[in-house]
């Protein structure tokens, strides 16, 4: 696998997944936790952190406002 994403859920308990990509480990995260509350933190091919919300399965888009 290419990637390691550390799974946290709301309760804090932690665990780690491998995946080959973004698209697939969220679709084998929802397989496995169908109303998943949490995030998921890995780093990119460029070496930056990622951190992604999610809530009751689906994802939190943070927009900024002026």
């Amino acid at each position: 696998m290419r990637y390691e994403y550390t799974i946290t859920k709301e309760d804090g308990e932690a665990e780690i997944m491998k995946a080959m990509g973004w698209k697939k480990l969220f679709k084998s995260l929802l397989l496995k936790y169908p109303d998943f509350s949490g995030w998921c933190t890995y780093f990119n091919k460029k070496g930056h952190i990622q951190v992604k919300s999610f809530t009751n399965g689906k994802i939190v888009h943070e927009r900024k406002r002026n």
